[in-house]
């Protein structure tokens, strides 16, 4: 682990939002493998918020900095590759594609907490508590009783070595043209929720065959 190019990183977001930004419930024994060939071992979880994948060093949660020098991370059941300065889940492989989750989570401001147990809501924008500074002692914090993380995912359809992102049916059209009739015709007798992989998946190989 020391080998790596490793930075800390302050997790300063709210108890109710720090708890739903992972991709697992904990810090789970995890490996990785390099593309040098070096097997690497700890305890990782991958933060959906930040797209970020950490470990834990000693009692601090750590940031991956140089995921390029890695081939693969078996985060659980997740087999996951590193994209730019993120980390992707194949979920299928075959000969024609493969598909990738793009996991992403948004933090939604539900709002204050009246006297009756109503809710005004400060503002309905999705918002990144990181990147707006704002930590677990800031007093706009003590003002909100809710941060609630929302899941936003993509997708990847991996054709030919080519990276190609979708998250809903007109971005995926333009991806497969050809296969635009199938798609038609299977959303008219079955229902997709992007945000439910395995519904993805299915209509997937359902319309490339």
């Amino acid at each position: 682990m020391k080998a790596l190019i490793l930075a800390g990183l302050f997790l300063a977001l709210a108890p109710t939002a720090h708890a739903q930004q992972y991709l697992l419930k904990e810090f789970t024994a995890c490996s990785a493998k390099m593309k040098n060939g070096q097997p690497v071992r700890g305890l990782f979880n991958y933060n959906c918020n930040t797209q970020r994948m950490e470990f834990m060093d000693g009692e601090t949660v750590m940031e991956l900095t140089n995921s390029e020098a890695i081939d693969t991370l078996y985060l659980g059941p997740h087999k996951m590759i590193p994209y730019s300065t993120k980390f992707l889940e194949v979920v299928f492989r075959c000969k024609e594609f493969s598909l990738a989750v793009d996991y992403k989570a948004k933090a939604v401001n539900l709002g204050r907490e009246g006297a009756m147990g109503t809710r005004s809501q400060m503002s309905v924008a999705s918002m990144d508590l990181k990147s707006l500074g704002i930590h677990q002692n800031h007093p706009e914090l003590h003002e909100l009783s809710v941060w609630k993380h929302e899941n936003d995912n993509g997708y990847y359809l991996i054709q030919k070595n080519k990276m190609k992102r979708f998250n809903n049916t007109k971005t995926l059209l333009k991806l497969i043209p050809e296969r635009k009739d199938k798609v038609e015709t299977y959303l008219a007798n079955h229902k997709v929720d992007y945000h439910d992989t395995d519904q993805v998946l299915e209509m997937l190989i359902s319309c490339m065959q």
